[in-house]
């Protein structure tokens, strides 16, 4: 490695500790600050900056500059309850949702097979963002079988969540049947609705939820009710998959910070000028 790759990697490292410390929506130093700061050149002072955006930890916004990323964990679990707005709740943000349509259609293949549908069936299908602290997160279309859901979401609105709609007006509760993830290249509409520049690694995942068995509506327990395709920033969202008896139990956010400090513990941030305080603006 080379003094200048050596450098720019301590300071991302000093940043990053102190970023850790701090709150969302913080405000970082500019690179000339950071120059004047940490006693580096200005390419070092960007270059470590990158690297903080290249971990998800700071997103950068032109004209405006380098703020600290808050991330909420996405659970995959068997007992995590498949709505966006409880998970958000749940990991301590507000979340909100923007109905951009809701439409009668006819089934994708890919949605006809996930839904087990009859030739001729159609499906009611939401088009919604998904917000997080008043910051777009998520864009997802959900869809749900029109002979099963009737007229029931032609009238769903900004802020309502679907699997409380679902719950209080057709006594559905919904659970995960299956979902699969991945990091994806997002398509370029749907970068721009998230607010992304260029279309970066991002989130995306494809889900099936079925009804809960004991919940008054056993004549549908197993079968496909809802299936959705969603993309989440990655710079927001940080999907988790937990799997096994013990998997929710076993202080994830603990151990999972362990892991991550035995990778950073033997950073060394005091050669080359790097070690100054970072001073983060709200």
């Amino acid at each position: 490695m080379t003094t200048g790759a050596a450098t720019y990697l301590a300071l991302a490292d000093e940043l990053q500790e102190q970023i850790e410390r701090a709150r969302p929506d913080d405000r970082l130093p500019s690179e000339h600050d950071l120059t004047r700061q940490h006693d580096v050149s200005r390419i070092t002072a960007r270059a470590a900056l990158q690297e903080l955006e290249r971990r998800l930890l700071v997103r950068r916004i032109r004209g405006a500059g380098t703020f600290v990323s808050r991330r909420i964990d996405y659970r995959i679990a068997s007992d995590a309850v498949p709505s966006w707005s409880a998970m958000v709740r749940r990991a301590g943000g507000e979340p909100h949702h923007v109905v951009r349509s809701v439409v009668t259609r006819d089934p994708t293949p890919t949605e006809r097979d996930a839904l087990r549908l009859h030739p001729g069936e159609q499906v009611v299908a939401v088009e919604r963002c998904g917000h997080v602290d008043g910051q777009v997160a998520g864009h997802s279309v959900s869809c749900t079988p029109r002979a099963l859901v009737g007229g029931t979401l032609d009238d769903l609105g900004d802020g309502q969540s679907l699997h409380d709609v679902l719950r209080a007006r057709l006594g559905l509760e919904t659970a995960r049947l299956w979902c699969r993830a991945e990091l994806g290249i997002i398509p370029y509409p749907v970068a721009a609705l998230l607010r992304l520049e260029g279309r970066p690694p991002t989130w995306l995942l494809e889900s099936c939820n079925t009804v809960r068995s004991g919940t008054g509506r056993d004549e549908l327990a197993g079968r496909p009710v809802e299936h959705s395709t969603s993309w989440l920033r990655a710079d927001v969202v940080n999907v988790r998959c937990e799997y096994g008896p013990d998997a929710a139990v076993a202080a994830p956010d603990a151990s999972m910070d362990a892991a991550r400090a035995g990778v950073t513990d033997g950073a060394a941030a005091s050669a080359n000028g790097v070690g100054a305080p970072l001073a983060l603006r709200s």
